[in-house]
């Protein structure tokens, strides 16, 4: 009974690391010594070739299975292996495969909405709709997924009358639109910053009696702290909702909010929200991060920028070149040239990043106040072996340090 499981096991490790010759050997090993071979097993072979884009590797094995003793392909073995193909966006090959199994069973609805889908996810809108078509001659109903992956195409695509009228030919057919299809709608609408529409969406929603998830109560969380709207109480309340309703935020609630904030000025919401956040085990990203720098250092709090850091260091949040910025602007803020200094050399000596030209210039600037000219010279060498600035004529240098 081990057996079998060991093999499956060494398999997939094998085909993890991609050693795809050696799991190939054992599989032929466990034919060889008639241990069974599941139609797991066999999928999950075809899906490591899939995830390497190794496609063809993955269809040759599809088509072999029959021979390893794990039954023969059928509907949802290949519906499967057709997702697994959309996922890497690889929708010609997943049309190979189906039109090569077609005459082996009919297509039904999952068949054709997962290279639907493939097409969609390729953004070959007109592969995609050449599909929906021909589900449809063929006798075969679109369902919910099949409607949303095409509308959600034509929305991304720009092609937003299509869409609507997509999306009523969808509910005259008696087909109802689910929480992903009302998403894919307001996605277009969040993008375009159309605020309007997307409230109006939301309301839409509510009146079909869709419960919104994750995604919607962000898409409008950003609408309401967005430039049209700036509304903070709307999205406190909005918060207030979305935690009542059972659903959990994560940073992407969050950030739109603290940009607000930023805007405003307001440092008090700005540690409200942060405090909410850790109540709430909120995993803050490389954004939140940022945000929250910049806000505690508009209140000049340089222990709560520290905090926000070394918060950040224990969460293993890699820092990015706005992360170094508003340290160095909290540290130049405060005189504090040492500190500054260390910063901006950490930033291009250990992490390999680029500072923006106000961000070096404001420690130069400092360094030069300090009368720290030999540290200056060094950082503009750093800078100019980096390739990051061009060596300055000798003179303006000196100018510039004594200036």
């Amino acid at each position: 009974d081990s057996l079998p499981a060991l093999y499956a096991a060494m398999i997939d490790l094998l085909a993890k690391h991609h050693h795809f010759p050696l799991a190939r050997h054992l599989l032929d090993e466990m034919r060889e010594r008639s241990v069974p071979i599941s139609a797991q097993l066999i999928l999950a072979l075809i899906r490591r070739y899939v995830r390497a884009e190794m496609p063809s590797e993955a269809s040759d094995l599809f088509r072999r299975m029959e021979e390893y003793g794990a039954g023969a392909p059928d509907p949802a073995t290949l519906a499967s292996l057709l997702g697994a193909l959309s996922k890497k966006r690889l929708a010609s090959e997943a049309q190979a495969m189906f039109d090569s199994y077609k005459s082996v069973f009919t297509p039904d609805v999952v068949l054709y909405t997962t290279l639907v889908h493939a097409w969609c996810r390729s953004g070959r809108l007109d592969e995609a709709e050449r599909v929906f078509a021909e589900m449809q001659q063929a006798g075969v109903t679109p369902n919910v997924y099949t409607y949303t992956a095409v509308i959600d195409a034509m929305y991304r695509a720009g092609q937003v009358p299509r869409a609507q009228e997509l999306l009523c030919q969808m509910i005259d057919s008696g087909c109802p639109p689910n929480t992903a299809t009302f998403n894919a709608i307001m996605r277009a609408h969040v993008k375009a910053g159309r605020s309007e529409q997307v409230l109006q969406v939301h309301n839409q929603m509510r009146q079909r009696g869709c419960e919104p998830d994750i995604i919607t109560y962000n898409f409008l969380m950003e609408t309401h702290c967005g430039k049209g709207q700036s509304n903070l109480d709307a999205a406190m309340k909005m918060l207030t909702r979305m935690i009542a309703k059972g659903c959990i935020p994560d940073c992407h609630t969050f950030n739109p909010m603290l940009k607000l904030v930023l805007v405003l000025g307001n440092v008090n919401a700005a540690r409200k929200l942060y405090e909410r956040m850790q109540e709430l085990q909120c995993k803050p990203n490389v954004v939140t991060y940022n945000l929250l720098m910049r806000l505690f250092n508009l209140e000049k709090s340089m222990d709560m920028v520290l905090r926000i850091k070394k918060d950040m260091d224990a969460q293993g949040v890699e820092p990015n070149v706005n992360t170094y910025a508003a340290l160095i602007e909290a540290f130049c803020g405060r005189g504090n040239w040492k500190r500054a200094h260390m910063t901006l050399r950490e930033m291009v000596e250990e992490k390999a990043l680029k500072p923006t030209k106000p961000v070096y210039d404001m420690v130069l600037a400092l360094l030069r106040k300090a009368g720290q000219l030999r540290r200056h010279e060094e950082l503009v060498e750093m800078m100019v072996d980096r390739g990051f600035i061009s060596r300055p004529a000798n003179d303006a240098l000196w100018r510039a340090i004594s200036a």
